[in-house]
This record gives structure tokens, sequence and C-alpha cells, in this order.
């Protein structure tokens, strides 16, 4: 197996874990290197499996990152069309993560479930409104603040 070397500092990669999955770490710029299925791990960790997700990448450019997967110029792109910007592999052999945007996945992950959350719950008390069936108050200030 070809050692795998941080595509910000060259330093090797050390094997770890991420989610509960394995994936590979820089001691010196704590970056992380994570194939698709470990990212998917933390999103899903973060939120609900069966959540619809939608697209990944938004505005993606070439950066001159070399790839530790395959050695080409990794493709930088806004993930999940927030304001987060990661690396992945132009073969899409994994992702690289910045030290701290692992956290900034699992609260753009949290944020989205409780948007979701959020919308359900309003088109909900639209369409109880829309019959005629009358919510409380207390109801109402339970939905808003997304408690089921």
């Amino acid at each position: 197996m070809t050692q795998l070397v941080c595509p910000v500092d060259q330093t090797n990669l050390v094997l770890s874990k991420t989610a509960g999955q394995a994936s590979s770490n820089c001691p010196e710029c704590h970056g992380v290197w994570l194939t698709l299925d470990t990212l998917e791990t933390l999103e899903d960790k973060a939120a609900n499996a069966d959540m619809v997700k939608g697209q990944r990448q938004y505005g993606k450019h070439e950066v001159l990152h070399d790839c530790p997967h395959c050695g080409e110029n990794m493709i930088r792109f806004r993930y999940r069309g927030y304001n987060l910007e990661i690396e992945s592999c132009p073969t899409d052999a994994g992702f690289w993560l910045d030290k701290s945007e692992e956290r900034e996945i699992r609260d753009v992950m949290k944020k989205r479930a409780s948007n979701l959350a959020r919308a359900s719950s309003a088109e909900q008390s639209w369409n109880n409104a829309r019959r005629g069936v009358k919510i409380s108050l207390f109801q109402r200030i339970k939905h808003f603040l997304g408690i089921s």
C-alpha cells in the first residue's frame, strides 16, 4: 500500500478513525483524509441516515493541492452550498478536511436536519389550518421550536 501524503504540508498521513471508520490524519496540520463511505457515515451520525441530503458539491474548481490518493490536483467546492469549502479527489476517491472542518460538517448536517424538521412541522400546521383543525397556542409554540 502506498503511503498517503498530506496535500497541505506533504507530511506522511497516519491511519486513524473518523466517525468509527478508517481515515488518515496529518500529525502536523491535523487535516484528515476521508473516503466517501467515511464522509457519509460522519454525515449520518450528525443527522438521520434516511434524510435526503441533496447535492454535495457546489462551485467546483481545481486547486494546487496534490490529492493523497491519485496525486492529481484536488477539486475545491462549497460543501452542500454552505460557506464551507473542502477538497475532493478528482477521481472521487475521497475528501480532504482541514482542521475543524469535520466539526463544521457535523454542524451543517445538524442544521439541515433541524431545518427539514421545522419545514415538515410548518407543512403539517398549514395542512391542519386548511382542514380547519384547531391547534392550541402551546402546540404552535412546540411546532415553532421543533419540539415533537
